[in-house]
């Protein structure tokens, strides 16, 4: 059997600046506001509409490939400095882009809860345009990477809050998960090997899977591998609307996967699209693929959506905030 190595990853540090429930002064912080997926840029209106404004639209906006329709990875939303007080303060989003000769250095700053909480201020300082878009650039996927890990704390906290603690144990008991599954989920399929949970509304249905095999070989982790596999499950248990219909991965829209570092050992997280067929339904989806080494184990927990007429990314980020906490556990059997 081939083993995989796990190395430490080191961390980009954008100057990190840490605050909890207090300002540098000690002024107590209230909460703060703004839409999911928001982040207000402050700059001049010269700066928004340059060559260093289409950078940042370029990276924050750009839209994401794996969803069925176009949606940006952020909304961007611009406040001129002089503009930038009251509830502007209070967002929980800020990217600030200051241009000027007179600064010491050009650099990227992350500070969290200066105005409110919680509350992610990213600042970009140049000695000149073509040097911010310079910091900008080297850095994109750092500073992308800050705001999707707030954002996926916030949907974390609230999937927690509204959590279904008898499903919970459910699936701790018999696939050896821990896992937040919040209140309106049912299982729609559970047996020995697979489970699938659902949550309807009149608008949009979110799914989660969860199957397992024995782990072999490091090939269980490729694209190709997890893409059948997923094939395989859902033709056998998952079904549409139409009868002899079933779900399967869209193969016209690239699939995409990529190690990501969680609370197990080894995981990776393949994103892509679903459709039905033998119908005309589909969606987006993203997975969590994961090694359990004291179980030699590869279990994976996939999150589907079907949201017809709504908007998908910020549904679909609070099922991977589902995804992103779980943790393997070893439960003592129930006396019957």
């Amino acid at each position: 059997m081939k083993r995989i190595s796990i190395f430490a990853v080191g961390l980009f540090v954008l100057g990190l600046v840490a605050c909890n429930r207090t300002n540098s002064q000690g002024n107590a912080l209230v909460s703060s506001s703004g839409r999911s997926g928001e982040i207000i840029v402050i700059s001049t209106e010269t700066i928004w509409q340059s060559d260093l404004g289409d950078s940042l639209r370029a990276i924050l906006s750009q839209p994401l490939v794996q969803l069925p329709q176009p949606e940006p990875m952020f909304n961007l939303l611009h406040v001129t400095e002089q503009k930038f007080t009251g509830s502007y303060k209070r967002q929980r989003n800020i990217l600030q882009i200051v241009v000027d000769s007179a600064v010491n250095s050009s650099k990227i700053t992350v500070k969290y809860n200066l105005w409110a909480e919680p509350q992610l201020v990213i600042r970009i300082v140049g000695k000149s345009e073509q040097e911010a878009i310079a910091q900008l650039s080297s850095n994109a996927q750092e500073v992308i990477n800050y705001f999707l890990k707030i954002e996926m704390q916030r949907f974390e906290k609230a999937q927690k809050s509204r959590q279904d603690f008898r499903l919970n144990a459910i699936v701790k008991q018999n696939y050896k998960l821990d896992i937040i599954i919040p209140e309106g989920f049912f299982f729609a399929v559970q047996n020995e090997d697979f489970a699938w949970l659902r949550k309807e509304t009149k608008d949009w249905g979110q799914n989660l899977m969860i199957y397992s095999e024995e782990y072999t070989d490091t090939a269980q982790f490729s694209n190709e591998y997890i893409i059948n596999l997923r094939d395989q499950k859902t033709k056998q248990y998952v079904f549409g609307s139409v009868d002899s219909s079933f779900i399967a991965v869209e193969q016209r829209i690239p699939t995409k996967t990529s190690v990501i570092q969680t609370n197990v050992p080894y995981a990776v997280k393949t994103e892509g699209v679903w459709k039905t067929v033998g119908d005309f339904m589909g969606g987006p989806f993203v997975s969590y693929t994961m090694l359990d080494t004291s179980k030699n184990r590869i279990v994976t927990v996939d999150a589907f959506l079907y949201a017809p007429r709504d908007k998908k990314r910020d549904l679909l980020r609070q099922l991977e905030a589902i995804l992103n906490v779980i943790e393997f556990v070893n439960v003592p059997q129930i006396e019957k």
